[in-house]
């Protein structure tokens, strides 16, 4: 009888600790939902340039957004799109990337999910310097931030933030 009173035992404590794992893995699911994902997103604008760049984006209306900016490599991160930043647009906000091809997502917070933004709109005029000038918005032709990419003179230090 004693034998059959530890199995037993063993076999509560068994399900108990099942129970507590499967209920840290469910907890923590929401918290991973709510990070951006910017990967998934169908619009994603590109600009490159063999000159070290900096952007500014501004917050024109209300709201939560973030801009994630991206490179894209076959082998690597999320549908090879890795993500380098991340960054949480209150006011206006600036940085400096390195060279190469860069694709810069915008989202904005909606409940609590990230909502990638609409089709990202263009000022198409050229501005010398002035490698992409975007606008992106929660429905498309909106202009929530406005994100202007320059080329920087080549004498500036490089570097991503």
């Amino acid at each position: 009888m004693r034998i059959c009173e530890v199995m037993r035992r063993r076999g509560r404590l068994l399900t108990i600790t099942a129970g507590i794992f499967a209920t840290l893995a469910l907890a923590s699911a929401p918290a991973r939902a709510v990070e951006p994902r910017p990967w998934l997103c169908r619009d994603k604008p590109v600009f490159s340039s063999d000159q070290p760049m900096t952007w500014t984006a501004t917050q024109r209306g209300g709201g939560r957004w973030v801009m994630n900016f991206m490179r894209f490599d076959p082998a690597g991160g999320h549908d090879g799109f890795t993500v380098y930043d991340t960054r949480r647009i209150e006011a206006s906000e600036s940085g400096a990337l390195d060279p190469g091809q860069w694709y810069v997502v915008g989202m904005y917070r909606e409940g609590g999910h990230w909502i990638c933004a609409a089709r990202a709109g263009e000022n198409h005029q050229f501005t010398p310097g002035v490698v992409r000038d975007l606008c992106y918005g929660e429905s498309e032709g909106a202009c929530a931030v406005k994100m202007v990419v320059r080329a920087r003179a080549a004498g500036g230090a490089a570097g991503h933030n």
